[in-house]
């Protein structure tokens, strides 16, 4: 994305937008994430052995069943007592290992999912790929926003809060059917998770996004290598 991507001829607007140029914000892939405060957690579930984590993984599940208000029968109780016993035995803090497993669900999660509060319900200009999701005959009707090509098909999806969930109200023609068409879109964007399905030769897979974006205007543009 740092190569300079120079605009063709090909425009299209797709409707009369009340707002004016200078009114959208630019933004680039780092803005969708730059909220995040990054923080070193040390991972303690790195160096244990795979037994000592099956047994964290008991305890966690019964956990869950107890909080969400189900019983347990005794001899399930009884695994996970004798669990916590062989963990202690070996110098585990239980309670505290469950503290920091807490820290770095929470830290993944703004991290790859959470949204920029200052992009929530703000007009942007922004450029990227376009990945077809739903066609009405050949005109695209929504679509991916990607960072990179190959994202979502060929390598693994972007972090949720990477990829944005574009809506067109009225459907366009892209220059060629072909995927990951360079754009740069203006709309208004919106922290909403969705998972919309993409559709592959091989079957159809959901694909997590954090950001939503109601396309005002869009451009086809090209690389200039």
């Amino acid at each position: 994305m740092k190569k300079l991507l120079a605009l063709i001829s090909l425009s299209v607007a797709l409707f009369t937008a009340s707002v004016s140029a200078a009114d959208y914000k630019k933004v680039t892939w780092e803005t969708l994430n730059e909220h995040v405060v990054k923080k070193e957690i040390e991972n303690p579930f790195e160096g244990m052995e795979i037994e000592d984590i099956r047994k964290m993984q008991q305890i966690a599940i019964v956990n869950d069943i107890i909080t969400s208000g189900q019983e347990v029968d005794e001899e399930t109780q009884k695994l996970v007592d004798q669990a916590n016993a062989d963990l202690k035995a070996k110098g585990y803090d239980v309670e505290k290992l469950f503290k920091i497993r807490e820290d770095i669900i929470a830290q993944r999660e703004q991290e790859f999912a959470s949204t920029n509060p200052a992009l929530d319900d703000a007009n942007i200009q922004m450029r990227g790929f376009l990945l077809p999701l739903e066609f009405e005959g050949k005109k695209v009707k929504e679509f991916l926003l990607v960072p990179y090509v190959g994202a979502c098909i060929h390598e693994p999806p972007p972090a949720a809060n990477q990829i944005v969930y574009a809506k067109l109200v009225t459907p366009i023609e892209p220059p060629s059917l072909s995927m990951f068409t360079p754009i740069e879109v203006k709309g208004k964007m919106a922290s909403e998770q969705a998972s919309p399905e993409l559709n592959l030769v091989d079957g159809a897979k959901e694909i997590p996004t954090s950001y939503t974006l109601t396309v005002d205007n869009i451009e086809f543009i090209t690389m200039d290598q």
